[in-house]
């Protein structure tokens, strides 16, 4: 058996960043950018005013000052604020040349031809400076970043129509078993629902990817040695990975050509894990209970679909006080399902009583990993432990 982490770190190594496509901005949102976005001009462009109210020359004090126009948003002052002048202007309007200095039309009184107020009135940081946002150059967003809705706003600023994305990996997933069908179907003689998949599909939506669901294959060598049809960047199977009779992944893709990486990993649930290449397309075959298909696919797959991606990857780990005794550990790394909760200030994590890879209704309810390293003594209740949170996958 291998680590965690080598198994982490050799399947990564694998994918390499895949080819990209032209996305309109208004379809950015989740997509990851394949090259820098920097801005090519300054936002603002020019100074406009923050208020509502009239662009004048500080140095005038308390004078009154003659109105000569307005300056609605979209709508410049064409001329020049002299010595006891005064512009109407609104909020996003450009403050005409020769004014430095906005008095918000709550502290004026005018009657269309003369504005007074006190000299105190007068306030240069209701002024927006040219290049406040950002400045031509900036750095926006930069290669390998998963824009998110306020990166799109960001972008749109800029006036950046378009932008160069890694295009979707395509994820092939395929369950296998005599004993499974889909939900609404007709049940087998001591058959159970294949229920993995619908985890897995939403998962590899979330982080980027694109599945695609190629069904149920049934356990003989002949009908998985199919996989080898498969398309796709890379295949991730569910079942028939461990040492059972019927379980004959590994016997199957032995008839068509199939590199093996490496097999079984030091993982609590999930240690019959399969990784290697089929033909040029990596295969990652993961257990075949539920659980341990899902917390596999979160420690495995998400970093897979990260490096097509071109996004650098870590899981996320945060640290929470036990809400109670947890037992030793074994030789293989452990990924308790929890409850987080937070308390007098700290967060806690409760680990459920039971922790069979069978049951998907702990797997529901959770909403952490605790994370216990192989051979991990005893720890009680308040003890400080690293945790994944599962809120977004």
């Amino acid at each position: 058996m291998i680590s965690v982490a080598e198994a982490e770190k050799r399947i990564a190594a694998a994918f390499s960043p895949i080819d990209t496509e032209i996305m309109d901005i208004a379809h950015l949102a989740g997509r990851v950018l394949a090259e820098d976005a920097v801005a090519a001009d300054d936002q603002p462009p020019y100074p406009v005013s923050a208020m509502d109210g009239f662009a004048v020359q500080m140095a005038d004090g308390a004078a009154p000052r003659r109105l000569i126009g307005s300056a609605p948003a979209g709508h410049p002052f064409a001329g020049t604020v002299g010595p006891g002048e005064a512009v109407r202007i609104f909020t996003g309007g450009i403050v005409p040349q020769g004014a430095d200095a906005i008095v918000i039309q709550e502290n004026a009184a005018a009657d269309g031809v003369m504005v007074s107020f006190e000299a105190s009135a007068c306030a240069p940081h209701h002024i927006r400076a040219a290049g406040m946002d950002f400045k031509k150059g900036d750095l926006l967003a930069p290669q390998g970043k998963r824009l998110t809705a306020r990166d799109c706003a960001l972008l749109a600023a800029a006036d950046i129509a378009r932008a160069k994305v890694r295009r979707r990996p395509r994820i092939a997933i395929i369950s296998i078993g005599d004993e499974l069908s889909r939900p609404g179907e007709e049940r087998k003689p001591g058959g159970i629902v294949a229920s993995s998949g619908y985890g897995l599909y939403p998962m590899i939506q979330a982080w980027g990817g694109a599945p695609c669901d190629y069904g149920i294959l049934p356990d003989t060598q002949a009908e998985i040695a199919t996989l080898a049809d498969v398309e796709g960047d890379m295949i991730v199977t569910m079942g028939g990975a461990s040492v059972g009779d019927h379980d004959l992944v590994r016997q199957a893709l032995g008839t068509v050509d199939f590199a093996l990486e490496f097999w079984k990993v030091a993982v609590r649930p999930g240690k019959p894990l399969i990784f290697g290449k089929l033909g040029k397309t990596p295969l990652l075959g993961l257990p075949g209970n539920p659980v341990s298909t899902l917390v596999c696919a979160v420690l495995f797959v998400k970093p897979a679909i990260a490096a097509m991606l071109g996004m650098p990857h870590e899981t996320q780990v945060l640290t929470a006080k036990l809400a109670g005794d947890v037992p030793a550990n074994g030789v293989r790394q452990n990924y308790m399902r929890a409850k987080l909760v937070r308390r007098d200030g700290e967060v806690w994590a409760e680990a459920f009583a039971t922790q069979d890879s069978s049951m998907l209704s702990v797997l529901a309810r959770a909403d952490a990993l605790i994370v216990r390293p192989p051979q991990a003594p005893a720890a009680k209740a308040g003890e400080r432990v690293d945790v994944i949170p599962l809120d977004g996958y």
